[in-house]
């Protein structure tokens, strides 16, 4: 045995240093006092130990249900107390088959057995045949005060002297009697349901405080003794519920067995809930936490030294089939040529060791593979622990989906009790679903003028957002480029042509589908007027042309940054079927704003409008983030989460971030206006991926100019642990080693970086906003979807947004859920100018896990728009165009006065 390991013992067993310890840390009870003073209601001041006193005579719950975890209760959180101490001090028990005054083949220290009296002044002081004060080591410790002036009287309820800041004068014990019998015990044991076990065990309890006499009901509870008493009693309840032939015993649905459905045990716990009029630990009640007698803090066992063993399979994660007998790991709908892991989950409620791996011979073939084929795992502080053995399984290539596969069994072995476990793999497979992305990119001649005041044409915004995009569309997505200015141009112009729809085939940065679209994007110029009606007809003729069933789904992203001055316009080219998503590169004036919106969200897209981009760090990366937020919405992917900021050399950011059970996978972008920002990620245990161990957790990383990527599969198998559901962190570092010779010149300054979690996930978030006009006074009406494996996720989350004015100034909406997983906001748009929303939601997942979804959105009103040539952006950018529309003019005027001079001439020549 091991002193701190966590398992109880019987107290005779262990070393008497240990019981010394024990004592000692008794002793050290009484002399901690929780805040307050003894004249507060409830009374503060109160020792560690004499709380325990005015907990059990104020709640404690004899002759019923709740008797047996009730006292479960204190005595897990007395032991808690004893750890604060001496962290390695457990609460053993008294076997009350042995006589506590005579107990044979006990350990007397150095090696030597023999018999032990445990009521002796080096342990529990006073035990004999007649009633007497306990005396020391107590009495000393203030246990106790003879005469004291202050006192708690004999009978608790005395309203006088009743106050447990104060100690009693006195605490008694006497022996008196037999103790219990194995066989009696074995009849609590025996017994198959709750309600018998525990009145019998009730039994057994009374006669052993008769036995040895600690006073009644409500004093015993002075006496340290009482815990080892009480410690045997739950000892007893371990062992019964950790029967192998029962493991219903150990969940909280059915451990109550035909008493399930009791009141009592549907209650909460007091006082530990907050009731019962008493102050259980610090003021205010921070440790109050509301629970009842189904708590996973009651219902799973403490680890005794006579507990079974006891292996059983999780069915909530391996469901079994009645028709195989076997429990099933299930790889439910995996998408082409992706490589997913689940595990076969065995819950262990053991005080050992455990090794459990696959049989030897059962050991499954491609496509299914064993990822950890065993887990070792020592003995640890847990009532219980879930042993995964990790699974994976990689879909077949694109083109053979759907398919399901025949199950393939295998057998999971424990080593210290040879117990089988019967599994199957399962799975089937889904068509990847794919996006054929048709760029329309605004060619007029003024995108060659500034974006505003950051130094950077509209051009080299465009530029850098549409190769951003590029780089980051998945594999086996298409992508396609169109040019437009006063007309549109096919992919194969000679001039001003593009590039036809191409998959995608890689999904790292070298693909060479996406350097073929960085090189037509990087040939984009500016020239002639706008004719965005012209660019949605070439968009969507790319999209006709493509072969059926060639992708799932298609859309358009088209980025203007002007009015509409030339045929075809967007009202002359009718309905588009396509989902489109508009960017606006300038404020609501400076391009057609309510034609747009209508456009998208008619479509099932919207409208992202940049505003005048400064140096700001906001403005930095804007453009960027509406292309990657439309990345996420064409391919039905969640942003986590969305941050910017500042990094220094010698520092490190850890920006958190959370992933639940319902995400499947998740890539890390970090994008930098210099490329000298390191990148690596940890995991909610701890533990640190980077490009270096990046193959242990099947993580890829990408690198390329100012832009790094880390995607991974969910669950990442590492060990044992099921990295999955929890709080991970970006961790970002100037690199200060390697060819990154930037490093010196931020040495006195900081570099930009932008941070960006996306998941492909079960759990989603759609928002939306709508206006019921664009003048000044209009109402913006914003609405969210959240869904969790396409359910409504219903009172289990919050919608907010954050809102920036046109004046930059800064608000937040707060949204009601108005029906299930559905929340709504409005406002009143009253001044001029451009509304950015940053939406939130934040909430749990079915099963508890925290999630977190971000989403962009803008919305303007604005007075009568001025054409480009009265102001604002001009449309073609060119002297040519300027005179046109001057002779154009010009012609009007002269064939006005022409007409008039013939109206004059005519009426001189009429006779008067």
């Amino acid at each position: 045995m091991a002193f701190g390991d966590g398992i109880r013992r019987n107290i005779a067993h262990v070393d008497p240093s240990e019981r010394a310890l024990l004592r000692d840390a008794f002793i050290e009870l009484n002399k901690r006092f929780f805040p307050g003073t003894r004249t507060d209601t409830p009374p503060g001041g109160v020792t560690w130990w004499f709380k325990q006193d005015e907990i059990h005579q104020a709640t404690h719950v004899h002759g019923g249900t709740e008797f047996v975890p009730w006292h479960r209760e204190i005595v897990n959180r007395l032991e808690a107390m004893l750890r604060q101490i001496n962290p390695k001090l457990t609460l053993h028990y008294w076997d009350w088959t042995q006589d506590p005054t005579n107990i044979p083949n006990a350990n007397l220290g150095g090696g030597a057995t023999g018999n032990l009296n445990l009521f002796t002044t080096a342990f529990m002081g006073y035990g004999g045949s007649s009633s007497a004060p306990i005396g020391e080591p107590w009495l000393s410790a203030g246990y106790y005060v003879p005469g004291a002036a202050n006192y708690r009287s004999t009978d608790p309820f005395d309203s006088v002297n009743n106050n447990p800041a104060d100690p009693p004068r006195e605490v008694v014990r006497f022996v008196s009697g037999s103790p219990r019998t194995t066989a009696q015990d074995s009849e609590i044991l025996n017994q198959s349901d709750y309600a018998d076990m525990r009145a019998r065990l009730e039994t057994a309890h009374n006669a052993m405080h008769g036995f040895v006499n600690m006073g009644g009901t409500h004093t015993s509870f002075r006496d340290p003794f009482v815990f080892l008493l009480h410690s045997n009693v739950d000892r007893l309840f371990a062992r019964w519920q950790t029967d192998p032939a029962h493991p219903e015993r150990l969940a909280a649905a059915t451990l109550y067995g035909s008493e399930s459905g009791d009141v009592g045990l549907n209650s909460n716990v007091e006082p530990w809930s907050g009731g019962g009029g008493t102050r259980p630990w610090t003021a205010p009640e921070s440790q109050q936490i509301p629970h009842d007698y189904k708590a996973a803090s009651i219902v799973a066992p403490p680890c005794y030294d006579t507990n079974h063993s006891n292996f059983f399979v999780l069915e909530a994660e391996n469901p079994l089939n009645a028709a195989t007998n076997r429990y099933q790991v299930i790889f439910n709908e995996v998408p082409e040529e992706e490589t997913t892991w689940r595990a076969a989950v065995i819950r262990v409620f053991t005080c050992g060791d455990v090794t459990i791996k696959v049989k030897a011979g059962t050991e499954p073939a491609a496509p299914f593979l064993v990822s950890t084929p065993l887990v070792h795992l020592p003995h640890g502080p847990n009532a219980y622990v879930d042993l995964r053995i990790w699974f994976q399984f990689t879909a077949g290539a694109v083109g053979t989906a759907p398919q399901t596969l025949s199950p393939v069994n295998t057998t999971i072995l424990c080593e210290e009790n040879g117990q089988e476990f019967l599994f199957e793999l399962r799975a089937n497979t889904i068509k990847r679903r794919t996006v054929a992305v048709q760029l329309a990119l605004d060619q007029s001649g003024s995108m060659s003028w500034a974006a505003g005041t950051s130094g950077a044409t509209r051009l080299q915004v465009l530029v850098d957002a549409a190769n951003l995009f590029a780089n980051l569309i998945q594999k086996n997505n298409g992508i396609g480029i169109i040019r437009f200015d006063d007309d549109a141009y096919p992919p194969n112009d000679p001039t001003y042509g593009g590039m036809s729809i191409t998959k995608i085939l890689a999904d790292g940065f070298g693909d060479s589908t996406r350097a073929m679209a960085i090189g037509k994007i990087a040939a984009h110029g500016a020239h002639g007027n706008t004719s965005v009606g012209d660019g949605l007809e070439m968009a969507r003729t790319q999209l006709a042309a493509l072969p059926m069933g060639s992708y799932e789904e298609k859309a358009i992203i088209l980025l203007t940054d002007g009015l509409e001055n030339t045929p075809k316009m967007i009202a002359d080219v009718g309905p588009i079927d396509d989902k489109t998503f508009a960017v606006g590169l300038g404020n609501e004036t400076q391009v057609d704003t309510a034609a747009l919106t209508a456009l998208a969200g008619s479509t099932g897209g919207y409208l992202l409008l940049s505003g005048l981009l400064s140096a700001s760090l906001d403005d930095q990366f804007r453009l960027r983030k509406f292309f990657m937020q439309i990345l996420a919405g064409v391919t039905k992917t969640s942003i986590v989460k969305d941050p910017i900021g500042y990094i220094n050399v010698g520092t490190k950011v850890r920006i958190p971030f959370q992933l639940c059970e319902a995400d499947i996978n998740c890539r890390v972008i970090l994008l930098t206006d210099f490329p000298v920002v390191k990148l690596s990620i940890e995991t909610p245990n701890g533990q640190i991926i980077d490009e270096a161990n990046a193959g242990s957790f099947a993580t890829t990383f990408d690198t390329t100019t100012n832009v790094k990527t880390a995607r991974f599969a969910l669950p990442v198998a590492f060990q044992s642990d099921k990295l999955h559901a929890g709080t991970w962190h970006a961790i970002l570092q100037i690199a200060t080693t390697g060819p990154t010779p930037e490093v010196p010149a931020f040495q006195a300054k900081s570099a930009k970086y932008c941070l960006s979690v996306h998941s492909f996930s079960n759990l989603r978030m759609d928002a939306s906003v709508s206006q019921n006009g664009f003048t000044p006074g209009s109402t913006f009406s914003l609405r969210t979807r959240l869904t969790e494996y396409g359910v409504p996720v219903e009172k289990r989350a919050a919608v907010t947004a954050e809102l920036e004015y046109p004046d930059h100034t800064k608000g937040l909406l707060a949204f009601a859920e108005t029906q299930p997983g559905v929340f709504d906001t409005s406002m009143v748009a009253n001044p001029a100018g451009l509304y950015r929303f940053k939406v939130l939601a934040e909430g749990t997942t079915y099963k508890g896990a925290p999630f977190t979804r971000e989403q962009l959105m803008t919305a303007a009103v604005f007075h009568e728009i001025g054409r480009p040539d009265q102001g604002g952006w001009d449309d073609g950018g060119r002297i040519v165009g300027i005179l046109e529309r001057c002779c154009r003019r010009m012609g009007v005027f002269v064939g006005i006065i022409i007409a008039l001079l013939i109206v004059i001439i005519l009426l001189t020549l009429v006779p008067t």
